[in-house]
């Protein structure tokens, strides 16, 4: 419980430690934020890689540290939890991540956080009960959240046991709901996922909860012998400000080109080309620069883009505008085919069959669309996926002017 913690006013230092628990440096705060690497044979991020032991300052957190933070309502909810005892700012939240950091990073403080006993996926994907079963898990791991995001999300740790004979023992989970204002959110993420796994994009392990209140994803930042791996978003990898809005400026031209300057494999930039297609076809307008990433190895000798996550099919909801995260060919509008041919070639790659992998992701959504059974559960789900599928698909592209009045996605 919370009441047993001792929580410390405020938080000025965080040792930042390693996957192998090396200590790699010290972040500070003053009036300024300030990295001081104490060795020099790792590094904390593909951009902070500079020899020798030259600090880093900034008067925001450094996006690597910031790039997990909780937002809207999560960083809400910790800070009103908290007002009694500190006022809660980033270098706060990021010692409450403690070691369930996304990625390899942990961040050691004076402020110590006991084990909190996990939940067993069974007993999510099972819940039955007049009382909601996600209000419970937030009220219960919110002192752990390391996620980033505007949605409603939990982190849970692993436990042993799971409801498949396929699975020795669970990964960490994050699990998300829905609220009035986006519903049955949980049933259209599951959809797109499953729709992604079909398309061949081998997003992580996903679940639905019989009573559709939860989506269940797996943890991707680990190996599949429980090795930490290095995660970076974009916003962190094209040194974006830290700013909520910053991931929402820039295009997937430069999200292609950063690929291929972050990680210069033609497979890489292939597989991100697939991803955006996909989310451009089932019309996510909410694939912003914080929902690319790439994972790497403990000393960054191997570098690759994250499996797919947070896609949904926005256009349903009325109170987002219908326009894309980011520009392609200049524009938010959704693109066609033209436009998304456009993309593959670049001035430094040129994506082979770009045209056969845009009619094979169509093609595959719609076979998934027949096939799902889930998809059924929100009603006008399928027409809707399919009606932006076939906007791009057949070329009535317009730039015409969308509204503007609506809301910025899931803020």
């Amino acid at each position: 419980m919370a009441t047993e913690i001792s929580f410390p006013g405020k938080i000025n230092r965080i040792a930042v430690v390693g996957a192998d628990d090396a200590e790699l440096g010290v972040l500070t705060y003053g009036s300024v934020h300030h990295y001081q690497p104490i060795q020099d044979a790792k590094h904390v991020s593909l951009t902070m890689t500079k020899k020798g032991l030259d600090g880093y300052s900034s008067s925001a957190l450094h996006p690597v540290f910031a790039q997990n933070l909780p937002e809207g309502f999560n960083r809400r909810f910790i800070a009103e939890k908290l007002a009694r005892y500190a006022k809660v700012n980033d270098m706060y939240l990021l010692a409450l991540q403690g070691d369930h950091s996304i990625g390899m990073l942990s961040y050691q403080s004076e402020l110590e956080m006991p084990e909190v006993e996990s939940i067993s996926l069974n007993d999510i994907l099972t819940y039955r009960s007049t009382e909601p079963l996600f209000p419970q898990l937030l009220e219960k791991y919110y002192l752990r959240n390391s996620l980033a995001g505007m949605q409603p999300k939990v982190s849970i740790p692993r436990v042993g046991g799971t409801i498949t004979d396929r699975t020795v023992e669970q990964k960490d989970l994050i699990v998300k709901s829905f609220d009035q204002e986006f519903p049955l959110l949980t049933v259209n993420e599951y959809v797109c996922m499953g729709a992604a796994n079909h398309c061949g994009l081998k997003p992580p392990a996903t679940y639905l909860a019989e009573n559709l209140e939860t989506f269940v994803v797996e943890r991707f930042d680990k190996t599949s012998g429980g090795v930490k791996l290095g995660y970076e978003d974009f916003t962190t990898l094209l040194k974006k400000p830290n700013d909520p809005d910053a991931k929402y400026s820039g295009s997937y031209e430069t999200l292609l080109k950063a690929v291929y300057l972050y990680t210069n494999s033609q497979v890489e930039i292939e597989t991100m080309f697939r991803y955006i297609v996909f989310n451009c076809l089932i019309g996510n307008g909410d694939a912003h620069l914080k929902n690319f990433a790439l994972l790497y190895s403990q000393d960054m000798s191997r570098i690759f883009v994250s499996p797919p996550f947070d896609i949904t099919h926005t256009l349903i909801y009325d109170t987002i505008d219908n326009k894309m995260a980011l520009k392609l060919a200049g524009s938010k509008t959704f693109p066609d085919e033209s436009h998304l041919l456009k993309l593959a070639e670049g001035k430094e790659f040129r994506i082979r069959k770009a045209k056969e992998i845009i009619e094979s992701i169509s093609d595959g959504i719609m076979d998934y669309l027949k096939r799902s059974e889930e998809v059924r559960l929100f009603s006008g789900l399928r027409e809707s996926i399919e009606q932006s599928i076939s906007s791009a698909m057949n070329p009535t592209y317009t730039t015409k002017n969308y509204r503007h009045d609506r809301k910025k996605k899931f803020e």
